[in-house]
């Protein structure tokens, strides 16, 4: 390989490198993209030139309808089906770097043997489960996690398929071999099924990682099998930042980068009590005893209501107190002077953002403090909250990481929730075996007033009840269509 083609690589994923480093930051986001989009368009060229193919002309036919295809995308895709088509595009990596393996898995050296039949497996997982979660996340396929029986069996024999058709290949010759490119090939679609198939809602974000991280590692195996320097760089940095975000929104969400790979996500996992024999006398006994003291409290009532009855009397006959009125959720806003704002998928569904920036703006025309606290996995994807808001012309210094204003809930002057459920029920902390039990969530329950602005009270993806709903005071449920919920409010606030 020429020194030149090595440097030029080498500089080439620097600046991809650089550019992912800027989109950590929101603010130089969009300069970190198109720096990283330059340097990979570099590449391209360059790898024209160094193989030699440039006067191959079906490559110029290939980019430019590649080029069309992608610019109709970026004007027809509206952010809210960002998710799927982030997803989508994992896929596409996986599916390319699928095709390089196959067409490179005819070499005689064993390690060009191994490599291409790795990244025709790597690639079927990420193109097939990349399918899979666009088709959920685009509600063409059940959102909720699909279960089959000897699910996690099945998945992990898939897996270890996958791993012996590769290893047998390397080595095989003719027909062999031809069965151990087939094996790979199906084993590994067959995995990436059955674990993206298991994926919740809730987990899309973790998924979406993964997949990112995966149609990386794909690339940079199809770049060994093929010699390729920057496509093995670049894969290999993709591979590593996406493995690093999978690892963040493990966190976020307390789940086990192998509970997702083996198929074990969204599934309560609450163990049935068992009655020994021996414990009936002693059940028995216990429900004669509640039984009893049942009786006596409805005597106590009973003896209560007649005592109120006379006391209510004697009320009556007194000057009536003045009686205040009600308050509303309109009413709260318009006397706070520090509120939080808790965006969730349920606003990017009904594109309320600019709504919400408007309820923003509105009250701090009226003095008040208003901050967006963004949980890790809010939305379907990481950023999302982000993106959607920066849309809407949401200051970058208002948007709060959870870490940051989680604390702050307690000392606020009310709280409005947008669109979301899972990242604030706070069941997560105690309700033991449920799918979102131990996951870090945002601390609405601990403010004095919440403002529910959702469109029903279902449960979340998680299918776990919420008891903020149901707290009562301080609580102030505005269902419906956001847009509709956040006029109203807006016109209420005096």
């Amino acid at each position: 390989m020429p020194a030149l083609q090595i440097i030029i690589s080498a500089v080439l994923a620097v600046l991809v490198l650089a550019g992912i480093s800027m989109m950590s930051r929101v603010r130089t986001a969009v300069a970190g993209n198109l720096l990283s989009a330059f340097a990979m368009l570099c590449g391209i060229v360059a790898t024209l030139l160094f193989a030699g193919v440039v006067s191959v002309w079906t490559i110029y036919v290939s980019i430019l309808i590649g080029a069309l295809v992608g610019s109709l995308l970026a004007v027809r895709v509206q952010m809210i089906q960002m998710p799927q088509t982030v997803a989508l595009f994992n896929g596409l990596g996986g599916g390319a770097s699928a095709l390089v393996g196959l067409l490179s898995v005819q070499g005689d050296a064993p390690f060009v043997r191994f490599t291409a039949l790795l990244a025709v497996a790597v690639g079927m997982v990420t193109l097939v489960g990349s399918l899979v979660a666009a088709g959920k996340l685009h509600r063409v396929l059940p959102q909720k996690p699909v279960v089959w029986k000897g699910h996690a069996l099945c998945t992990l024999l898939f897996l270890v398929l996958t791993l012996v058709f590769v290893v047998v290949g390397t080595f095989a010759q003719g027909a062999g071999l031809t069965v151990c490119i087939a094996g790979a090939f199906v084993a590994a679609s067959l995995f990436g099924l059955w674990f993206s198939l298991r994926v919740g809602g809730a987990d899309m974000p973790i998924t979406i990682s993964l997949l990112n991280s995966l149609s990386g590692v794909a690339g940079s195996i199809a770049g060994m099998a093929v010699g390729d320097v920057f496509l093995v760089a670049v894969g290999g940095i993709v591979g590593a930042s996406g493995l690093l975000l999978t690892q963040i929104m493990c966190r976020a969400m307390n789940r086990k980068l192998m509970s997702i790979l083996m198929g074990g996500t969204m599934t309560p996992s609450v163990p049935t009590p068992v009655i020994d024999e021996n414990e009936n006398e002693e059940l028995v006994q216990r429900i004669m005893d509640l039984e009893k003291k049942i009786k006596e409290l409805e005597a106590m009532v009973a003896d209560l209501e007649a005592r109120v009855k006379v006391l209510d009397g004697q009320l009556n006959a007194a000057a009536p107190a003045p009686v205040e009125e009600a308050p509303t959720a309109a009413s709260v806003l318009s006397k706070a002077k520090d509120v939080i704002i808790v965006p969730g998928y349920g606003m990017a569904l009904a594109q309320a953002q600019h709504q919400v920036r408007q309820l923003a703006d509105k009250l701090e025309s009226r003095g008040a403090r208003v901050r967006f606290a963004i949980h890790p996995v809010a939305g379907r994807m990481p950023g999302h909250m982000n993106v959607l808001l920066a849309e809407a012309d949401v200051d970058y210094e208002k948007l709060y990481e959870m870490e940051a204003i989680n604390d702050d809930f307690k000392n606020a002057d009310a709280v409005v929730v947008i669109g979301a459920n899972d990242v604030l029920n706070p069941a997560a902390r105690n309700a033991v075996g449920t799918p979102i039990y131990g996951m870090p969530v945002l601390n609405v329950d601990q403010a004095p007033e919440v403002i529910v602005c959702n469109y029903d009270l279902k449960p979340g993806y998680a299918g776990v009840e919420n008891p903020i709903y149901s707290r009562g005071k301080g609580v102030y449920l505005e269902l419906g269509d956001a847009k509709e919920t956040l006029m109203r409010l807006m016109a209420g606030i005096a």
